[in-house]
């Protein structure tokens, strides 16, 4: 009987709070889907404000409810972006895997979780194609906590198939994010221009 009280109290102490946190509560009555969207509106809305732990948290416990393959795509993007905004950026592959067929953000995070894998050429060339095949110029962000924009992606197209042997096309895409961020002098794009440049990929 004690145990079972401490399990109920530490029960009370560390999940009810992280349920709180995330929504997730039917009211005891609603469709399961319906948790399941609310847990994901809380996971993105985490995000924003960089709480990127209880956007995990979120996005786990939608992705063990009933959701409809949709929100199943976008639980799976949410916690790629979650674990790679927290640094766990290797960690997020198999999220971004599951979205990325269906999901341009996820794309995006997958390329750039290969990027940085940089296992094998074979991340590197996977990368430009899953960018260059989109393309970038699709590319449009739907939540504002990533920070993405056209000439970012533009940007890491770039780098991948710099990275991948392909300099030509290195080359247009760099050319077109400088193009999409000419007014912007100092960010991270005018940045990567500048390396191009000097690594001789840029003319």
């Amino acid at each position: 009987m004690l145990r079972k009280k401490i399990f109920i109290l530490i029960f009370a102490l560390f999940c009810v709070p992280l349920i709180q946190n995330c929504g997730g509560s039917s009211g005891g009555g609603g469709r399961a889907d319906l948790v399941g969207e609310q847990l994901i509106n809380d996971g993105w809305a985490n995000i924003q404000v960089g709480n990127y732990l209880t956007a995990q948290s979120c996005f786990q416990q939608a992705i063990s409810s009933t959701l409809t393959d949709a929100q199943r795509i976008n639980a799976h993007n949410g916690m790629g972006w979650a674990l790679s905004k927290n640094g766990k950026i290797l960690e997020s592959v198999p999220y971004f895997e599951i979205a990325a067929a269906n999901d341009n953000e996820a794309k995006v995070g997958l390329a750039g979780a290969l990027i940085f894998r940089k296992q094998t050429t074979t991340d590197y060339l996977r990368a430009a194609e899953l960018l260059g095949n989109m393309p970038p110029e699709k590319f449009a962000s739907v939540h504002a906590g990533l920070s993405l924009s056209a000439a970012k992606v533009h940007s890491l197209t770039a780098i991948a198939y710099a990275f991948a042997g392909d300099v030509q096309n290195a080359k247009v895409y760099m050319n077109k994010a400088a193009a999409l961020d000419s007014m912007m002098v100092g960010t991270t794009v005018d940045k990567i221009d500048d390396a191009f440049l000097l690594l001789g990929w840029k003319d």
